[in-house]
């Protein structure tokens, strides 16, 4: 896998988060637009955690960085069913978009190593 390909769909899925952001907030939906912020940061945390493996171990980089994703982003769900069974309906907005994000990029990351 050439990083760059990576690096290259992590800051295009930012330019296309950063546009639905900017439109939200024009509409005057700052809670939506604010929901789209967490799921921005996802992007940057893939990005760090690949860094991170890529830096450690560039042979095996393809099953470290989704050990140590997983790892990082595996909580979210456990967060997102505490905030369904406590009716936090803003709180699973969030991880519902966090974890959208996190599919996302598994999904790439996982096919530049068919």
């Amino acid at each position: 896998m050439n990083n760059t390909d990576f690096y290259n769909f992590l800051e295009a899925r930012k330019k296309a988060v950063t546009g639905d952001i900017e439109a939200l907030s024009a509409e005057g939906r700052t809670d939506d637009a604010n929901i789209l912020k967490a799921k921005f940061n996802v992007y940057d945390i893939a990005r760090s955690v690949f860094d991170t493996t890529a830096k450690q171990s560039p042979a095996a980089v393809s099953t470290a960085f989704p050990a140590l994703f997983s790892r990082i982003t595996g909580p979210w769900n456990t967060s997102l069913e505490a905030a369904k069974a406590h009716g936090d309906d803003r709180k699973v907005l969030i991880e519902e978009a966090k974890l959208s994000a996190v599919a996302e990029i598994t999904a790439r990351f996982a096919k530049f190593f068919e």
